[in-house]
């Protein structure tokens, strides 16, 4: 998976999401010289990164989802529709969206040892020794 520039998580949460809950890929062998693809990588691309435009290079009748783009050599069939695509180069219209619904259900990072913990002043928090300990 390719994602052009630099994308960071604190600032780029309506992008990336970066707390994919989807880490395990768990199927059947395929066939040996099998070059079909786990659909669970589709999941994971589509659950991490919220942009609408996405990009199947050397794909398959077979690996033809909705909201992609898929090329390929072998392929002989085709969900493309040129009104649809353009619409996605909108402003408006660049991520897939998100509701506080969403948002709310989605896993969040533990905050920074120190932040965000009452009580706590920096690295190690009160019990902290080194030169910041009262003596």
């Amino acid at each position: 998976m390719g994602i052009k520039g630099t994308v960071r998580r604190s600032t780029d949460g309506d992008f990336i999401h970066a707390n994919v809950d989807i880490d395990l890929i768990i199927s059947e062998e395929p066939e040996y010289g099998s070059l079909e693809k786990p659909v669970e990588i589709f999941h994971i691309i589509e659950h991490f990164c919220l942009g609408r435009r996405r990009l199947h290079v050397f794909g398959r009748d077979s690996t033809i989802r909705p909201g992609w783009l898929t090329l390929g050599p072998e392929l002989t069939n085709s969900n493309f529709n040129p009104d649809v695509y353009t619409s996605y180069f909108s402003p408006t219209s660049l991520t897939t969206g998100c509701t506080e619904r969403i948002e709310a259900l989605r896993p969040k990072s533990p905050p920074p040892k120190g932040k965000g913990v009452p009580g706590s002043r920096g690295r190690g928090g009160p019990f902290a020794r080194g030169r910041g300990r009262a003596r």
